[in-house]
């Protein structure tokens, strides 16, 4: 009897709580998978004249009357390359190794000359990380002769997030390494086909802001079918908030970023929740100026602390600045453009550039610009 009773109170406990209901939920996750696309990464200086010179490779194509540079593009292990400027010709050693007469060796062209510089698109690179070859493209600038100039990454991996509503092309830009940290960049894209549409271009963060979420980021490459894709995994985490009363006139994104987060504002104004940190602004988009400006830099550094409200102010009204230094004979103008929070703006068009004029009295006595930038 008392065997049966005992059997019953189970029974009923069970139907009560089925299993699982009393297990706590775990964090919001998602995972992306990002696929290859076209995009572009900030540019990678490199320069292989003078005291950087490279010695011959192992082995070399026949050269001889030719003059020639060398160089390495630095995927992991290096890959390197022979540039024949006689012909106007590059040769990419694809497999890493330093002996170009044997296994895959690639001849590029070069794609066009304005008499200062020489440009190679699309070299095919990859990074070897383990058993897995990560691909990359990459355009290279260089001067006619020698070899110094920039690599830019011209590929990328890209997917959709969607949450609340909210839609973004997630995009990130590797440096060629094979490891997504924050010498690589994010670029988020609202999907929003209006006026209000956001965008977003900051170094990977480990902790991302955004849409009044806070997810921890993880990155894995992995092969999928015939090419490589990039797993994200956004998990939500719950850290300290604080407040910032934000005032960005003009402002369409705001990217703010200290050492271990980045927090990214869509259409910023008024008062804020963002995790507590200490900020700097790492980005500012401003909203159809007619010209095409793009955001410098910003030395304030904005502290948010838990449970406390910070003011931060950027955007419009834009002053230009120009400070004038005397050198014997010599007048130097640096020309800035600042905006309300005193951050600074690249002016980035070759027309309507900013100009100055001198006078002594009435009458004039030099004029010019400032260039580009």
């Amino acid at each position: 009897m008392n065997r049966i009773l005992v059997s019953t109170i189970l029974l009923s406990i069970s139907m009560l709580y089925p299993a699982g209901a009393a297990e706590a939920e775990g964090p919001w996750k998602q995972v992306l998978v990002l696929r290859p696309a076209r995009d572009e990464g900030p540019p990678m200086e490199f320069d292989y004249n003078f005291h950087n010179v490279l010695p011959p490779f192992e082995k070399e194509p026949p050269l001889a009357g030719k003059v020639v540079a060398r160089g390495l593009i630095p995927t992991i292990p290096p890959t390197p390359l022979i540039r024949n400027i006689t012909d106007r010709e590059l040769y990419l050693k694809a497999d890493h190794g330093r002996d170009f007469t044997i296994g895959p060796s690639v001849t590029y062209q070069s794609q066009c000359e304005d008499g200062i510089h020489v440009v190679f698109n699309d070299l095919r690179v990859f990074t070897q990380q383990g058993s897995l070859a990560i691909p990359y493209t990459v355009g290279a600038y260089t001067y006619q002769m020698g070899f110094a100039g920039r690599l830019f990454v011209t590929s990328g991996w890209s997917g959709q997030l969607e949450r609340d509503g909210k839609s973004w092309k997630f995009t990130i830009v590797d440096n060629l390494d094979g490891q997504i940290d924050g010498q690589d960049r994010l670029h988020l894209t609202d999907t929003r086909q209006s006026t209000l549409a956001s965008y977003h271009d900051c170094p990977v963060p480990r902790i991302l802001f955004l849409d009044g979420h806070t997810y921890r980021l993880d990155f894995t490459f992995k092969p999928a079918e015939s090419e490589v894709v990039l797993e994200v995994v956004l998990t939500e985490v719950q850290l300290p908030l604080g407040e910032l009363k934000v005032e960005a006139d003009g402002c369409r994104s705001l990217d703010l970023r200290d050492d271990r987060q980045v927090a990214l504002l869509s259409n910023p104004g008024g008062v804020l929740s963002v995790p507590a940190g200490d900020y700097r602004v790492d980005n500012c988009v401003l909203r159809g100026q007619g010209m095409p400006l793009r955001f410098a830099g910003s030395d304030r550094v904005v502290s948010v602390q838990p449970g406390q409200t910070t003011s931060l102010r950027v955007g419009l009204p834009l002053s230009n600045t120009v400070v004038a230094a005397r050198d014997r004979n010599l007048l130097r103008l640096t020309y800035q453009l600042v905006g309300a929070g005193g951050e600074t703006y690249h002016y980035g068009g070759l027309v309507g550039l900013p100009s100055f004029r001198i006078y002594q009295g009435p009458l004039r006595i030099s004029k010019g610009s400032f260039g580009f930038g």
